[in-house]
């Protein structure tokens, strides 16, 4: 486990949660959450009369899963543009009349 220096390199949060150690003794930091200022949430560690914190300076949101709608909008969507246009339209002069 590395130790955590001053300014040290930015890392993945949660190898920074489970893997960093005291920079004095090499003891195990265990983290508190401090999000009571959501502009700049952070943890927080104390050990060996030394005050560490993560900040956390960006976020990265990702979609994981891709909901799928109902039959007839799946088909919809999978049919060919010339025969969405074809029914829009009879659909338009249906309307017309």
């Amino acid at each position: 486990m590395p130790r955590i220096q001053q300014n040290s390199m930015p890392t993945s949060l949660h190898y920074a949660l489970t893997d960093s150690q005291c920079g004095v003794c090499g003891g195990q930091l265990e983290w508190k959450a401090n999000f009571n200022d959501i502009n700049q949430p952070k943890y927080t560690a104390q050990h060996c009369n030394q005050d560490y914190a993560i900040h956390i300076d960006a976020v990265k949101i990702e979609v994981v899963t891709h909901k799928v709608g109902t039959e007839a909008t799946r088909r919809m969507r999978d049919e060919p543009r010339a025969i969405k246009m074809a029914k829009g339209l009879a659909e338009e002069e249906k309307n017309t009349n």
